[in-house]
């Protein structure tokens, strides 16, 4: 498992840096919101941690095919992957981004 961790430095892959960049910027909003925020909007607090466990889940799924798969080749399929789901998304919702 720590072997794991460690490679995340040495063979970084295009969704290991953006868990560490979602990771480092929402663990600090998750406790700025703790403690300043009223108990009304703790829903957003939850949706808030149930973001972060997915991409959690993410990272560690993308450090068991670093093991199995070059990492610039992972990095490559990461990207086209994403990038086709987000024209998928566009398209699929009359041209625009908004969830509501």
């Amino acid at each position: 498992m720590l072997d794991s961790f460690s490679d995340l430095f040495r063979k970084p892959t295009f969704i290991s840096i953006v868990s560490i960049l979602l990771f480092g910027l929402g663990i600090p909003l998750m406790i700025y919101q703790y403690f300043t925020f009223d108990e009304s909007s703790s829903l957003g607090l939850t949706i808030e941690m149930i973001f972060l466990l997915i991409i959690f889940a993410l990272l560690v799924i993308d450090r068991h095919f670093v093991k199995k798969i070059n990492s610039i080749k992972l990095s490559i399929i990461e990207v086209v992957l994403i990038t086709g789901f987000l024209i998928y998304y566009y398209y699929t919702n009359d041209k625009s981004f908004s969830i509501g």
